[in-house]
């Protein structure tokens, strides 16, 4: 167990890069964060085997590629929730720093509402999709091209439970005007 005043290995990277500290993550963070480092570890062992397969063997395993390909298209659908945790999206957010914190609130709270809405619809057709594409195979390995296709509800689904807990975040302080700051100390 690490004493919270003991500055973390990713928090003192943060500060010497200028980005904020991470924000303290709970069990279910951290597994997904897990989940996400193994499926890069596993695609970086698939790459390797076929780099090595075709350069040093002249006979590249063909599963390899589409496994790869299958392992990176999840990864990057579960880091998109981790992503919405870090708060590591892609913000333009110079207008709505100069605004005030609840106006700021207001803004985000939009833009959460509008990303949930975006998301539920992505969910509901990539759900739709997955009937359609069941019945095919992958060329190399005999995996339903469903689960290829169930990587976007399921990295929407995670996504759209972060947002969740943004939206509750920020309605706090739209309606009571107050926010835990990096410290975890209450600001009004």
């Amino acid at each position: 167990m690490t004493d919270k005043a003991t500055p973390q290995l990713e928090d003192i990277v943060a500060r010497e890069i200028g980005t904020p500290p991470a924000p303290d993550r709970g069990m279910g963070t951290r597994a997904i964060e897990y989940v996400c480092a193994a499926l890069m570890l596993l695609m970086v062992i698939l790459l390797f085997t076929q780099v090595v397969g075709r350069y040093l063997l002249s006979d590249p395993p063909e599963w390899t590629e589409e496994l790869a390909r299958l392992v990176f298209i999840y990864a990057t659908f579960i880091a998109a929730a981790i992503a919405v945790v870090r708060k590591a999206h892609l913000k333009i957010d110079s207008i709505t720093d100069s605004l005030p914190r609840r106006a700021q609130a207001a803004v985000n709270v939009i833009g959460i509402v509008l990303s949930v809405v975006f998301l539920a619809f992505v969910i509901y057709h990539g759900t739709r999709m997955l009937g359609k594409v069941a019945y095919q195979e992958f060329s190399t390995v005999p995996i339903s091209k469903a689960v290829q296709f169930a990587a976007v509800p399921i990295g929407c689904a995670l996504v759209v439970i972060y947002e969740f807990g943004r939206l509750w975040k920020e309605l706090k302080v739209l309606l009571h005007g107050e926010r835990s700051d990096a410290t975890g100390m209450r600001r009004r």
